[in-house]
Parts: structure tokens; C-alpha cells; sequence
């Protein structure tokens, strides 16, 4: 279940200022980490998804505009898409942002990279910006806190609503607390 975001780039909507401090207020931990959080959360609803999609800091001008998906292993290779970030991707950039180009967190390799920085943790002691994955590596996303019944939200930019999103846990079978916070 999407939370926020959706399935159609032009008529998603965009996290509100309103919702973002409503979300940042009720975090409880680390001023990283609540940065780390609030630059996630500036997408939610602006970046459609892209097979192989990276990117740096601040907006990309390209996002949104037609581009040949090239990486290979994807359906959508050699189809020509909104250009955006794949899920890891976008991870990495959210983790480049905080640290002003110090750090990312799975140096370009994807998912399965990301997850090799990250110690294991239960899921009762997830965090806001610690990462959890699909089976297989096959998704990464960025746990943004938790809703009023104590249900993990998620960030990410997912294949499925071609968009970054914020959802409950579904999907996601194991979570990692990222390296860098004890760096």
C-alpha cells in the first residue's frame, strides 16, 4: 500500500511541507539520521523509476525526460522511459547528500553492494535510515520511521509505482543498519 507517491509521474503527488514536518517531528534519533530522512523524503513523489538510474546531488534536469534504459537484466532494457533512479540508486544518493559527496553507501554496485555495509539488526530495532531489503537483494529501501500503530514506513523508489514512495514493509524480508552510523 502506497502511503505517499503513486503510479503516474505527472499526477503523483509530492510529499507536502505539512506531512514532511509532521513525519520529522515525530522521529526520535540522531540528527544524521533526521537529515539523512529529510532528503529522502524531498523525492517522494518527483523521480519516476529507472533500471540503472543514478545520480548526484540536487536535482537532476534530466529526470523526467525520455531516455534509453541501457543497463542490462531489466524487462525495461532497451526501452525508452522517463529517466530517473532505480532503488539503489537513489539510496546511494540520499546517502551522498547528507554527507556532501563523502559517502555512498554501496558504491555504485547496487543493492546486494549496499546490503555487504550493513549489520544485521532485528526488526524490532530499526531506525529511521536504516535499510532493508527484498529476497535476493533485489530492492533496498530507506526505513523513514514508524506510522501511529508502530508499522515500519519505507522510502523508495519503486519499480511498481514508477515513482519514490513511502509503504508499509511488505515485500521486504530483512533490514541492515548501514556502517556509516558507527564510522
Amino acid at each position: 500500500k502506497t502511503l505517499y507517491g503513486g503510479a503516474d509521474i505527472g499526477s503523483v503527488p509530492a510529499i507536502t511541507d505539512a506531512q514532511l514536518l509532521q513525519i520529522l517531528n515525530g522521529l526520535q534519533c540522531s540528527a544524521t539520521r533526521k537529515a539523512l530522512i529529510q532528503n529522502a523524503l524531498s523525492l517522494v513523489g518527483k523521480v519516476p523509476y529507472f533500471w540503472g538510474g543514478k545520480s548526484g546531488p540536487g536535482w537532476n534536469e534530466e529526470w523526467g525526460t525520455p531516455k534509453l534504459v541501457t543497463s542490462a537484466g531489466s524487462a525495461s532494457s532497451g526501452q525508452l522511459r522517463p529517466y530517473g533512479m532505480d532503488c539503489s540508486g537513489y539510496v546511494d544518493r540520499v546517502f551522498y547528500n547528507i554527507t556532501g559527496g563523502g559517502y555512498i553507501i554501496g558504491h555504485g554496485g547496487g543493492a546486494h553492494t549496499q546490503h555487504t555495509y550493513c549489520t544485521p539488526i532485528s526488526w524490532e530495532e530499526a531506525m529511521p535510515g536504516d535499510l532493508v531489503f527484498y529476497p535476493g537483494d533485489e530492492h533496498v529501501g530507506i526505513v523513514g520511521g514508524r506510522d501511529g500503530n508502530g508499522n515500519l514506513l519505507i522510502i523508495h523508489c519503486a519499480y511498481s509505482a514508477n515513482n519514490v514512495v513511502i509503504t508499509g514493509a511488505e515485500g521486504f524480508t530483512s533490514i541492515g543498519r548501514p556502517v556509516f552510523y558507527s564510522e
